[in-house]
Formats: C-alpha cells, sequence, structure tokens
C-alpha cells in the first residue's frame, strides 16, 4: 500500500515539474503561430521580439526572426539571426537558404554557395537549387570561367522585384566578367573578343527585344584613383564599341557606365581579389 501511495505522490509531482515546461512549449507554439500568420509588420515585430525573449533556444524562432529582418532590408541582422538558427539546428535547410539570399544580396558569393550546398544537403528544394546554380555561373564569371550565351541570358532574365540589392552586389540581372585587356590598356585581348562574341549572343536573344544594357567599367586600387577612373571608361567604351561594330548590337541598346576603383567586388587584399576587381559588368536596365 505504502508502495502505491509513493508512486502516486511521485506522479503528482513530476506533473507539477513539467506542466510549466508544457505551458512554455504551447505559448512558444502559439507566437509562432502567430508571427506566420501576421500580416502588419507592426505587430508582428511585437510578436517576434516576445518570441525571441520567451523562446530563445527556439531555432524556429530565429527563423522567423530572420526572415522578417530580410523582408525589411536589414540584411546583416537577418544574417545573424539566420546563422542563430542553424547553430541551434544544424540540420535546419531554410535557416541555410536564407543564409544564401542574404550572402548573395552582400556579394558574397562563395558564402552564399556554401550556405546553399549545406541547407540542399539535409533537404531538397527547387527554390534554392536555382539559386545555387545562379550563384555558380556568376562564380564563374567573376573569376575568369567561360560562360555560355545560356547561362548570361538565365542570369540576367533572374527576377529580382522584391529585392533591393546592397552596393557592390551581384543580386539580380548583372554579371560581373574577367574581360581580357592588355596590361594598363584600353585594348582587348584576343580572350576578350570571344568573351563579347558570347555577350553579344545573349543581348541580342529574343527574350531581350527592346531591352537596354549598362556595360560598367571598374579596375582595382592599384594607380592613381583619377587614372583609375579613365582607365574604366575607356574600357567599358571599348566593350560597347566592340559589341556593336563586331557583333551588331544596336548601339542604342547599351549605355556605359564606369566606376574606376570605387566599387570594389572584394577587398583589394590579394592578386586574385584585384583581379576580380578588374572587371566589366552587364546589367540588365528597367
Amino acid at each position: 500500500m505504502n508502495k502505491f501511495y509513493s508512486i502516486i505522490i511521485l506522479t503528482f509531482i513530476l506533473s507539477l515539474s513539467f506542466s510549466p515546461l508544457l505551458a512554455f512549449a504551447d505559448e512558444c507554439t502559439d507566437l509562432k503561430q502567430q508571427i506566420r500568420k501576421e500580416k502588419d509588420l507592426l505587430k508582428q515585430e511585437d510578436f517576434i521580439f516576445e518570441a525571441l525573449d520567451l523562446c530563445e533556444d527556439d531555432p524556429e524562432v530565429h527563423y522567423l526572426s530572420g526572415y522578417y529582418e530580410e523582408r525589411l532590408r536589414f540584411y546583416n541582422d537577418a544574417l545573424e539571426e539566420y546563422l542563430m538558427a542553424t547553430e541551434l539546428d544544424k540540420g535546419y535547410a531554410k535557416a541555410y537558404f536564407g543564409q544564401g539570399d542574404v550572402y548573395m544580396v552582400l556579394g558574397n558569393i562563395e558564402a552564399a554557395i556554401d550556405a546553399d550546398e549545406t541547407g540542399l544537403s539535409y533537404k531538397e528544394s527547387r527554390r534554392a537549387r536555382a539559386s545555387l546554380e545562379l550563384a555558380q555561373i556568376k562564380r564563374k564569371a567573376e573569376t575568369g570561367g567561360e560562360v555560355t550565351s545560356e547561362e548570361i541570358v538565365r542570369v540576367m532574365q533572374e527576377d529580382v522585384s522584391t529585392i533591393e540589392p546592397a552596393e557592390g552586389t551581384t543580386v539580380g540581372p548583372i554579371l560581373r566578367m574577367q574581360i581580357q585587356f592588355r596590361i594598363d590598356s584600353s585594348q582587348l585581348s584576343e580572350t576578350a573578343k570571344a568573351q563579347l562574341e558570347t555577350v553579344a549572343a545573349a543581348l541580342l536573344n529574343d527574350a531581350f527585344k527592346g531591352q537596354k544594357f549598362e556595360i560598367s567599367g571598374h579596375t582595382d586600387s592599384s594607380g592613381a584613383a583619377s587614372a583609375n577612373l579613365t582607365l574604366s571608361k575607356e574600357r567599358a567604351e571599348q566593350v560597347k564599341k566592340a559589341l556593336v561594330e563586331n557583333y551588331s548590337v544596336p548601339a542604342d541598346k547599351l549605355v556605359v557606365a564606369y566606376y574606376g576603383d570605387t566599387r570594389p567586388a572584394v577587398p583589394n587584399t590579394s592578386a586574385e581579389n584585384r583581379a576580380i576587381n578588374r572587371r566589366v559588368e552587364f546589367k540588365k536596365l528597367n
């Protein structure tokens, strides 16, 4: 009999111990549902702050907070939340995909590729797979790899209507290419001529009838800023001239811009990075 009463008492004590935990879990679940359902961003913010305070070890709460920050274009804050989500749950695929999106907005292609590949190793996603493939094309182009006209068309057709890119980003209908010039010159190399033939085939695609494109020249930080600005202008103009005269791209389809060394894609801290910064960008204009 004593044993029977002991079991009842123990069960009662355990129920008292677990009740607050169950209530706590239920409250976190309710808050997450409210965050997902709420359309008003200000009200949603209140729920997020409450959830972060009450459920700080819940990876989904940090993911929802990251998504909220990303929608507000607070990209660094969003990235911090997505990283916390994957720290709490190493297999949280959606949080890795969120990281990939933000890294692309911030212009960090390598990190975006790593994040998407990690997420896809846990869960397949058609959207994330497409994002990864676009990032791989952009990386190949900016590091001097050979890209096809079909790949250029694919990048230029990317829909970024809901994204406000950060300065220096590779997000959106923009492709960085290492167009090869003679050293300290605007004279195109033979490699560059082959590259531009591929670019021309893409720009003349039927999908881009009536579409204008910006050709922008960039340099690394070597040399004087004024000389770099002039060189970037001359190189962008040479690219336009070659596309018009050699490959029949209409002149009114192309707009020249030049920035010298003022918009580095990556820090000018190594020979490899300086090579990436010596580039020509092709951007689809609205």
